[in-house]
């Protein structure tokens, strides 16, 4: 048996819709014994919509760039939350700096909020802003993840420096597309794969995984690592084995 773990955005899903070929080759995959599951940085609100609309099958979940994990049922599994205080105080940073708008997940449900109406928001344009007070979310005390949404890769550079610096031993930030994620100190795509890898008492060297941005670099180094042909050159270059497709990856390991 063989494990393939997809990221989704820029690898899975990179036009408005998963490829039939994709989907097409999910199945086949699953079919002949093997397992495949979703890591992404998205939240699963947001990820249950995407299965809603383009119908593929998964055997687990793992969303918030490796923070929040469900099996092929939805059943949570485990959910890590940020430091309170410090989450509060990154927030108030985040309102300081150009960006063009910011998410809170509570690990579940997002809640944007936008910062500059003056810039195209490439990353959440789709997403209504929400009608929750930051009051009532804080009231909660569970932030699993922020996401700062901005036009500028070399802020986006900045802003993952800082908080890596600034708040290390609480938060960790990672670049994706078009945003900033933070999550709390110790997640990462990574070791949410490794609790996967654990919980369905998985051999190591079965587990393949496939991305696209520095996000999933962690994963990528971590198990069997390829990328697709859309992801930056520096990703490419940094680890090697290069697919057209999903569907593309999948046929290499069916053969």
């Amino acid at each position: 048996m063989k494990i393939l773990a997809s990221d989704y955005d820029g690898t899975l899903r990179t036009e408005e819709y998963v490829s039939k070929e994709d989907i097409d080759a999910i199945k086949k995959f699953q079919n002949a014994g093997n397992l495949f599951g979703i890591v992404t940085g998205r939240s699963m609100e947001s990820l249950k919509n995407e299965i809603a609309r383009n119908g593929f099958t998964y055997d687990f979940i793992v969303t918030n760039n490796g923070g929040v994990i469900y099996d092929k049922d939805q059943n949570l599994l485990q959910c890590n939350y940020m430091d309170f205080d410090k989450a509060l105080h990154i927030i108030e940073y985040i309102k300081t700096i150009d960006c063009v708008s910011y998410v809170i997940n509570d690990g579940f449900h997002r809640y944007k909020y936008t910062v500059d109406q003056q810039q195209v928001d490439h990353k959440y344009g789709n997403v209504e802003d929400t009608n929750v007070l930051q009051e009532e979310i804080f009231n909660k005390r569970k932030i699993a993840q922020l996401v700062i949404s901005l036009n500028d890769s070399q802020l986006a550079h900045e802003i993952s420096d800082y908080i890596n610096i600034n708040y290390k031993g609480y938060a960790v930030a990672y670049i994706n597309v078009n945003c900033v994620d933070i999550v709390p100190e110790g997640v990462s795509k990574a070791e949410g794969l490794t609790y996967i890898e654990n919980y369905l008492n998985l051999q190591h060297e079965d587990i393949y995984t496939i991305g696209d941005s520095f996000n999933d670099l962690p994963m990528l180094h971590a198990f069997c690592g390829c990328t697709v042909k859309n992801a930056k050159d520096t990703i490419q270059k940094e680890i090697g084995i290069v697919y057209e497709s999903v569907a593309d990856c999948i046929e290499n390991l069916l053969k």
